[in-house]
């Protein structure tokens, strides 16, 4: 999910790593908190798959400063990423769902209903899920439990009628 993140804010503007942390956590300050732990080994991998490059040059201070951009393969890996999601925990399903739906702005018009099927199915699927769980005989679940678990199937039924 972070080089989905890192490529959509790159496509918007080319930034050091410092700036574009805090580009993340201001753009996505309800989804994600990032860290240069995350992002650096992220940056390398795109950078290894050519869809980031930087430039280098001297600060005022004297420091070596890179600045980050998007290469025209890591727009097309931007829109390929978000069209081929699978989501590995569905547990994150709901927090994921909204970090592609904040960055479905660079799909074509075309692209973007593929990806809202796709998207569709996985919300539906894990929506289907905790109905289940909530129906399940086997377990007993106090009234806040239950509260909890219906709390995020209205989430997600309201994911499912934005798209």
């Amino acid at each position: 999910m972070i080089e989905i993140i890192i490529l959509y804010i790159l496509n918007k503007y080319d930034l050091t790593i410092y700036r574009l942390s805090k580009t993340i956590d201001e753009y996505f300050f309800a989804y994600i908190k990032t860290s240069s732990g995350t992002i650096i080994p992220a940056l390398k991998r795109l950078e290894k798959i050519s869809c980031v490059e930087f430039s280098e040059k001297m600060t005022d201070g004297g420091m070596l400063s890179k600045t980050y951009s998007i290469t025209k393969l890591g727009k097309k890996h931007l829109c390929d990423l978000l069209l081929s999601y699978k989501n590995k925990n569905p547990y994150h399903t709901l927090n994921e769902a909204k970090i592609l739906l904040f960055c479905s702005s660079v799909l074509s018009v075309s692209e973007l209903i593929e990806f809202k099927q796709n998207l569709l199915n996985h919300l539906e699927l894990y929506k289907i899920k905790l109905e289940k769980g909530l129906k399940n005989d086997y377990i007993t679940l106090d009234e806040i439990q239950k509260r909890t678990v219906n709390i995020t199937i209205n989430e997600l039924s309201e994911l499912i009628k934005l798209l």
